[in-house]
């Protein structure tokens, strides 16, 4: 019974112990509960280990020696080895002592590795370690722990405590993934509002007497309630995703980087990172991590980064892209990972085109900042209310619309405020009218200076506006789609060049001239003969010969806007959209686009060199296989099998994989090599609904941890509650509520 007692005592200890600070100087790049004793020793299998000089020579880390000792684990940070039984179930109370070389510090002399592990190996203190650990594991196999085999009393008070804990995870699991507070400003009894996360628990209880009872008589630092708590727990359930999604990244072996930034309502900068990856042929798009930026330098964005992916596990090596905004300050981020091919993103491109078009072309700035002075009048209370009662009577079986506000960062989208514009011309107009004749004086001129904008040429514009954006719109659209390829967004941008090269002609202006008349004609806006006004120079030329234009010319008929406005406008974006989106911009991309089945350019093997060259595949081994999958491609076509797209490509391939190896990998590649930064946007949208002006003070931690549950709500709710009850009681140091 004494030995039996000594046992516990020491498995108590090791335990409690399995976060000691010689672990922490171990591993400090992973979180605390993800090293617990049931998962073993840390062993990552690199493709390179760091080398250190020994004299003459280079040595590093042998992967071999993993397989010869069960017991040793390897720290990427440290570059050191470690004795996984010694630092977790060896204490001096039983007579030996650890070496601290292989429990605190490590062991990283490789050159005398081999001699120094064998000796370990067989030392009496170790031998004592492993056969602590031998009984440990034996008993977590068989589900039970050490303390219930001693005091059936103590099993039941364990088994009430982990249907409490139950409630307290599901709880919080459940406002996470909703997305709405835990907290109040008073939580106690006599608050009314408590906060949603104690409030849920109490209703909870009236279901269960076990919680009823915890939440009655435990003290309140038993209720395990307070937010210290809260943030433990959603750290433990955010980094169990984030460990799935770490683990997906390692069995693909590669993946892409976007990296975006924004300041909270709380005024601090905050770095989205979004890692882009290949899963079972589909491409998913993760939330990482926020990081509070210590500094907005190239320099200080990317030790961020590096320490992003450290800190969860995730070989910086393995990332073969990397996509930001293109802001000067993010693009210079992109020297960290040498093969890392770095893509503006392009829904910013698109965006840039269409901002040079609108501040370059004199009429389109004006017809835009009319479209804003409707917007802010309309957003007016009377002028809102009396623009829905118009369009209730103009259209009684339509839904009344809103007005659009413009977008200074998101141009493509100004699409659906013209278009809202568009149709509610009529009830626009009706509306003006009638406030020109209310007593109001500042509304009343308001309403006259507007309704003198809204005339014939406005209208010419918006509807020339709203079919050019129409393919902006519809672009933009397909660029936000996580699954959207690099070789597909090159034929969606070429596609919309050439959809605007067909609308320069005078057939498609005519079109648009017959549209605006009708859209005048319903909305009752009449025809204003403009008298052009005789051009002269200004005073201080007039002795002199002027052969250069010296103010903006009027634009006084429709003739004038096709001159002024419409062929500068398609003329522009053209322009522009052949230089952010040619194909010419990157060998790599021309390689991409050459992966893809349906462009005419596949498989040709000029165009994949460049690719194959940069991501280190061999001109031979390149030719060899080019010409092996052509061949195996004819066999299929005439089998009935096609090929239509990259993903389905490669599902063709998976089973010649070990065949044709680096092939295979630059179809991965370019499945991989992401096309925009919008997922780190959709990260920024929700962390506005988890951090608002009522809740501004939360932890970084703790709205990082929220947003990762939120946005992979799947994941969380598929989490298993035992183990994060079990990695939750392994962390916690207060155990007022015995869970173990």
């Amino acid at each position: 019974m004494k030995e039996l007692v000594e046992k516990k005592s020491h498995f108590t200890h090791a335990w409690r112990s399995c976060h000691t600070g010689a672990e922490q100087a171990c591993h400090p790049y992973l979180p605390l509960h993800f090293l617990k004793l049931c998962d073993g020793p840390h062993r990552p299998a690199l493709k390179k280990y760091p080398s250190t000089q020994f004299g003459n020579q280079q040595r590093s880390f042998n992967r071999g020696w993993l397989d010869l000792y069960s017991w040793l684990e390897y720290s990427v940070i440290k570059n050191a080895s470690f004795c996984f039984a010694c630092r977790h179930f060896l204490s001096g109370g039983h007579g030996f002592h650890s070496e601290s070389t292989f429990t605190v510090s490590g062991y990283r002399n490789w050159r005398k590795a081999t001699t120094a592990f064998k000796t370990h190996h067989i030392s009496a203190a170790h031998k004592f370690a492993m056969e602590s650990w031998a009984e440990f594991r034996l008993r977590e196999k068989d589900g039970s722990r050490l303390g219930n085999l001693l005091d059936k009393g103590h099993s039941k008070i364990v088994q009430e405590n982990h249907e409490y804990m139950r409630a307290v995870v599901e709880t919080l699991r459940y406002t996470a993934c909703q997305g709405i507070a835990q907290r109040a400003h008073r939580e106690d009894d006599g608050s009314g509002n408590r906060g949603n996360f104690v409030e849920l628990l109490s209703v909870i209880g009236q279901f269960d007497k076990t919680v009823a009872k915890k939440l009655e008589e435990n003290p309140g630092n038993a209720k395990y309630t307070h937010h210290d708590i809260q943030n433990e727990i959603l750290g433990v359930m955010a980094d169990m995703v984030r460990r799935q999604i770490s683990t997906e990244i390692k069995e693909a072996e590669q993946f892409a980087i976007l990296v975006d930034e924004c300041k909270d309502v709380s005024k601090k900068e905050q770095i989205s990172v979004v890692v882009h990856y290949l899963s079972k042929e589909t491409v998913p798009e993760k939330f990482l991590h926020f990081t509070p930026a210590e500094g907005l330098d190239a320099e200080s964005l990317l030790k961020s980064i590096e320490h992003t992916l450290a800190q969860y596990d995730i070989d910086k090596n393995l990332c073969i892209g990397q996509c930001y905004d293109g802001a000067a300050v993010m693009s210079g981020c992109n020297n960290g990972v040498p093969q890392a091919l770095y893509v503006h993103c392009h829904a910013h491109r698109l965006n840039l085109v269409l901002v040079d078009v609108v501040s370059n072309v004199p009429e389109a700035g004006d017809f835009f900042e009319t479209v804003q002075l409707l917007y802010n009048f309309f957003s007016n209370s009377v002028a809102h209310n009396l623009f829905v009662k118009k369009q209730n009577e103009l259209e009684p079986t339509a839904q009344p619309m809103e007005l659009k506000k413009l977008s200074d960062t998101r141009w493509a989208c100004q699409y659906t405020g013209l278009c809202a514009i568009r149709k509610t011309l009529p009830s626009i107009v009706a509306t003006l009218q009638d406030i020109m004749g209310q007593p109001n004086p500042r509304r009343k001129t308001e309403a006259r200076a507007i309704h003198g904008l809204i005339n014939e040429h406005f209208v010419l514009l918006l509807t020339l506006f709203e079919d050019l954006f129409r393919s902006t719109k519809f672009m933009s659209d397909q660029l936000q789609s996580p699954s959207l390829e690099l070789s597909s967004a090159s034929e969606l941008a070429q596609s919309v060049i050439d959809a605007l090269s067909a609308k320069r002609g005078e057939e498609s202006w005519s079109e648009i001239l017959a549209r605006a008349r009708d859209l005048c004609d319903k909305a009752g806006i009449q025809s204003r003969p403009h008298e052009r006004r005789q051009a002269q120079p200004p005073q201080r030329l007039q002795d002199f010969v002027v052969e250069a234009q010296t103010e903006r010319t009027p634009v006084t008929s429709s003739d004038d806007l096709r001159k002024l406005c419409f062929y500068p406008v398609i003329d522009r974006l053209l322009t522009e959209m052949k230089r952010w989106f040619s194909a010419k911009t990157g060998g790599v991309l021309t390689g991409v686009s050459a992966l893809s089945p349906k462009h005419k350019l596949f498989l040709d093997r000029k165009s994949l060199w460049p690719m194959a060259q940069y991501y280190g595949v061999t001109e031979v081994n390149l030719t060899a296989e080019v010409h092996q999958v052509r061949r195996l491609l004819e066999t299929k076509q005439k089998q009935g099998q096609t090929v239509n797209g990259t993903v389905e490509f490669l599902s063709l391939m998976t089973p010649y994989r070990d065949a044709f190896t680096d092939l295979y990998k630059l179809i991965c590649i370019s499945l991989t090599l992401p096309v925009t930064s919008a997922s780190c946007e959709w990260s920024f949208s929700c962390l506005k609904r988890i951090i608002n002006y009522l809740r501004n003070s939360s932890g970084d931690s703790r709205n990082s941890d929220l947003t990762v549950l939120a946005i992979n709500s799947r994941r969380t709710k598929a989490l298993d509650i035992q183990k994060i009850i079990d990695a939750f009681a392994t962390n916690h140091n207060n155990r007022r509520i015995v869970l173990l």
